[in-house]
């Protein structure tokens, strides 16, 4: 290799070590973060926020020791998990040569850490495409999220697709413990699509994919896709199938877990970063977001009324979620990301 090869070689090493260093930086800030504002709450005598707040950290560092240490002991303080369940679940393995009748055989460290959903912690990672004349979105397995959403109308400033997110970054699931203390992050374990077809073109008529997260036969949990002609938005159905004895008896909500990055659509970066931003409405009240223009390296809030819908919002484009009811509450946060051809990312929770 010549001078000028090696030099480049170098350089490409030394971007990848100093890229690595900052998204550990980052990591480690967020998680100091979660658990700093976590202690807090449990100095108010907030549990159930302090809960929310420690299994936040868990998406920084997961299957940290301390956190769930700490996330078991306020399952037993606020009654989601009976003490004795707590105690049993530190044992690692059933006796050789026992069984459990109907059970469902699992690799144990599966089960350890998936408990009821150890059979989804492998699976094939395939897409199902769901489009219409104005969109096409692809469907990842693993997750059962939207892996990407295509504007076929659209392009960017370069004339590429335009494409609202894609990629493993995007994040999208449900976090909730199990009623044997089971961390369960639905976007991590594999859905198994109900139909064999891959692709589907909507031409008259609404279709609809559906993929279910196995726990067993009978018990699972459904997400349902359906998209119509000449319509932008997807309807989004969950629903949670026999769930008695997996989930806690008076647990009464779940924690969304919803991150992407924006990318970056324009050709004038700086002013496109101007007008993206984070928007959301509260529950049969006003609209309110982060503000414009904000060089914030990151910013967060915590909202702890109800909010009917929550926006992700660059220049020219928003991705929404929408409810039909309301989200009891919101964490939210967004961060600078200047390294890349991501103008942010956002993280609205629950």
């Amino acid at each position: 290799m010549d001078k000028n090869t090696i030099t480049g070689l170098i350089l490409i090493f030394l971007i990848f070590i100093g890229f690595s260093v900052y998204n550990n930086s980052r990591l480690n800030k967020n998680f100091e973060r979660a658990v700093a504002a976590a202690e807090a709450e449990v100095d108010k005598g907030n549990l159930e926020r302090a809960r929310t707040e420690y299994v936040n950290a868990l998406r920084f560092k997961p299957n940290q020791p301390d956190v769930l240490e700490k996330i078991n002991d306020l399952n037993i303080r606020l009654g989601i998990v009976p003490e004795t369940i707590a105690e049993d679940s530190t044992e690692t393995e059933t006796p050789a040569g026992t069984a459990v009748p109907g059970a469902v055989k699992r690799d144990s460290v599966n089960a350890d850490q998936y408990g009821a959903f150890a059979v989804a912690a492998k699976g094939e990672d395939d897409f199902i495409t769901l489009e219409n004349n104005l969109l096409e979105i692809k469907i990842s397995q693993k997750g059962g999220r939207v892996y990407s959403a295509r504007l076929k109308n659209y392009v960017t400033h370069d004339s590429l697709p335009l494409i609202l997110f894609s990629g493993d970054s995007t994040v999208f699931g449900f976090n909730f413990f199990t009623s044997d203390n089971k961390a369960v992050q639905t976007n991590d374990l594999y859905f198994v699509p109900v139909s064999g077809q891959r692709s589907y073109l909507i031409t008259d008529q609404p279709q609809s994919v559906i993929l279910r997260l196995q726990a067993d036969s009978g018990r699972y949990i459904e997400y349902k896709y359906t998209l119509a002609p000449d319509k932008y938005s997807v309807n989004f159905d969950v629903e949670f199938r026999n769930m008695e004895g997996i989930l806690p008896a008076n647990q009464n909500s779940i924690s969304l877990d919803w991150r992407m990055y924006i990318p970056q659509q324009e050709k004038g970066r700086a002013n496109e970063e101007n007008y993206t931003t984070l928007k959301y409405k509260y529950y049969q009240d006003e609209v309110d977001g982060f503000r414009l223009r904000s060089k914030k390296e990151t910013e967060t809030q915590d909202i702890t009324t109800k909010l009917s819908w929550v926006a992700y919002v660059d220049q020219f484009f928003s991705s929404v979620i929408m409810t039909d009811d309301f989200f009891l509450n919101g964490s939210l946060s967004s961060s600078l990301t200047p390294t890349s051809k991501n103008i942010s990312g956002i993280t609205p929770l629950k």
